[in-house]
């Protein structure tokens, strides 16, 4: 390895440069992201318009969507996002890209390798959740996850109510803290940092794929 000085401004330029992954055929680029970010959040907007409406859907159709968004999420946004990280490498090389191309991955074989990829990481975050949890149980004790949990159902339940009645929550209403929160805080604040190594390293291990095989 060749260490070589990169000069004080070189990360803002990279930061820059970043920034402007879409200066080549910006039309086709930003129509790329907006259309993979669309089809994720379709499965979502269903139950939204229904509590919009009056009608909060009952638990079957949540549990329906969110199974629907549960297979969109593996079968079929990593194959988009894959598309749109094809779309950004074709343009910076000068190639000519299209919108449409955010689906080859449906075509050229990459999207076993695609779902692989991310039921893996969906099982490696539920099994850093569950060390978690029990590591929370260990520091605050098992008695404040259930009082958090029963917290989190109430406030759940506040919000509900102000989304359904269209006024705002009253702070009178809100139910107390539990006791032995602040322990159950660090112990998630002590794992964001594998949350977010686990993110890069996901993000990164599907740029991969996508652009590399």
């Amino acid at each position: 390895m060749n260490p070589r000085w990169a000069g004080f401004t070189a990360p803002f330029r990279w930061l820059i440069d970043a920034f402007d992954v879409g200066r080549h055929q910006p039309a086709v680029v930003v129509g790329a992201i907006i259309a993979a970010a669309l089809v994720g959040f379709l499965p979502s907007v269903p139950p939204q318009l229904m509590t919009a409406a009056g009608s909060p859907p009952g638990m079957p159709v949540q549990v329906l969507f969110q199974a629907i968004a549960l297979i969109v999420g593996i079968a079929v946004s990593p194959v988009l996002v894959a598309g749109v990280y094809g779309i950004i490498d074709g343009a910076e090389r000068g190639q000519p890209v299209a919108v449409a191309q955010i689906t080859d991955g449906f075509r050229d074989g990459r999207w076993g390798s695609l779902a692989l990829l991310t039921v893996l990481a969906y099982l490696l975050m539920a099994g850093v959740a569950t060390v978690m949890v029990v590591t929370m149980a260990a520091v605050a004790g098992l008695e404040t996850l259930q009082s958090v949990q029963q917290w989190s159902e109430q406030v759940m339940a506040l919000n509900a109510q102000a989304q359904a009645s269209g006024s705002p929550i009253k702070p009178d209403a809100m139910p107390p803290l539990p006791e032995g929160l602040g322990g159950a805080l660090a112990v998630i604040l002590a794992f964001l940092p594998l949350w977010g190594l686990i993110g890069i390293g996901s993000g990164w291990a599907l740029v991969s794929v996508a652009l590399r095989g």
